[in-house]
């Protein structure tokens, strides 16, 4: 029932090795990698990897490829995961996390080697008012990541919704580690191992979200749709209503605390819903979902704004213009000297004197 002992939880640049830490402090099996030892120190005692030579990428993720093949002990490391199932932390407006995630992730898929694993790309968003670099990494590590074949289920977390990027981290380490976990059983069905792999295979996007006690016989199910598509810790959905799965554990012992008829109003007709019962909160989590594009997309769009923006304005720097006193030159002209006109005549008198 529980998935932790498959699980590798590896956290690639500032954020990845926050993400990862919170869950190596559950118990999971992590690591942490960076080229700032600044960040791995703030990060204590949890296993990790200096990528030398490497003291951050400067905001240039394309600098990711020469500084895996300068780190061939890390490269070694990654080759020779066991674990069946991996997620990759990193934020996508940094630089070393979010170039060498993509790459990461495709070596894990393995699929020269034929293996099954699960590769889970847990990627944080830039808020709007990030700087433009920030957006335009972003955008590129999602393209990139749409180009993987094989990926498993993306996590899309949004950094618009709190500047709280501790409780941030905290609430989406709560939430799927209720997901992985999760040993609650009821008479009517459970919610087991083999359905909670088979979401995590979906391909696209998946999101998560938990509500309400056990005892809570009043859940609103309106504010957790609302949390689960649009305005919780993940990017908003998309419209279209694609999606493969959803899951659902009811708080009730034998009752349904949620209909799942307006769970698939939101995000669409799935392949399957699976429903499990007596749990601690009321969880539902969907996969499947196609990329939240249009969110992304208004981050390169922002990008490209900014960056036509700052073109214009290069075109009308002010400068400063000569001062015609700092330039003063040394006249090779000497100046003819005024002369009395008494000094004049005496003058001429001596010439006179001397034929």
């Amino acid at each position: 029932m529980n998935l932790k002992e498959k699980c590798r939880m590896l956290g690639l640049g500032c954020y990845g090795g926050k993400q990862a830490k919170e869950f190596i402090a559950l118990g999971y099996k992590g690591d942490a990698a960076n080229g700032s030892e600044q960040d791995l120190k703030a990060l204590g005692d949890i296993p990790k990897f200096r990528l030398e030579g490497f003291d951050g990428f400067g905001g240039h993720r394309e600098r990711a490829e020469d500084c895996l093949v300068q780190n061939s002990e890390f490269v070694n490391f990654i080759e020779n995961i066991k674990e069946e199932i991996v997620f990759v932390f990193f934020g996508g407006g940094g630089s070393t996390g979010s170039g060498c995630a993509t790459i990461i992730s495709e070596m894990l898929l393995g699929q020269d080697e034929g293996t099954n694993r699960i590769v889970c790309p847990v990627i944080a968003l830039p808020s709007q008012d990030e700087p433009i670099a920030k957006h335009r990494n972003a955008y590129q590590a999602v393209v990139e990541l749409q180009e993987l074949e094989g990926l498993g289920a993306t996590f899309f977390i949004n950094n618009d919704s709190g500047k709280d990027y501790t409780s941030l981290n905290s609430t989406f380490t709560k939430f799927l580690d209720t997901f992985l976990t999760n040993d609650s059983y009821g008479e009517l069905n459970n919610f087991d191992e083999s359905e909670r792999l088979e979401m995590l295979k979906d391909g696209g996007m998946m999101v998560i979200s938990l509500m309400g006690a056990k005892d809570n016989q009043n859940l609103d199910q309106a504010l957790l749709l609302q949390k689960l598509t649009k305005d919780g810790i993940f990017a908003p959905i998309e419209s279209n209503k694609i999606c493969e799965n959803i899951a659902i554990i009811h708080a009730g012992r034998n009752n349904a605390d949620i209909e799942k008829d307006s769970i698939i109003a939101e995000v669409g007709k799935p392949k399957n819903v699976f429903e499990g019962y007596n749990g601690r909160s009321t969880f539902v989590a969907v996969s499947g979902l196609d990329y939240p594009v249009s969110h992304v997309a208004k981050l390169g769009e922002m990008a490209k704004a900014a960056y036509e923006e700052r073109q214009r304005e290069r075109k009308h720097v002010s400068k400063l213009g000569s001062l015609d006193f700092m330039e003063e030159k040394e006249s090779k002209a000497i100046p003819e000297k005024k002369v009395s006109s008494k000094l004049a005549g005496m003058r001429k008198k001596m010439q006179e004197m001397n034929k």
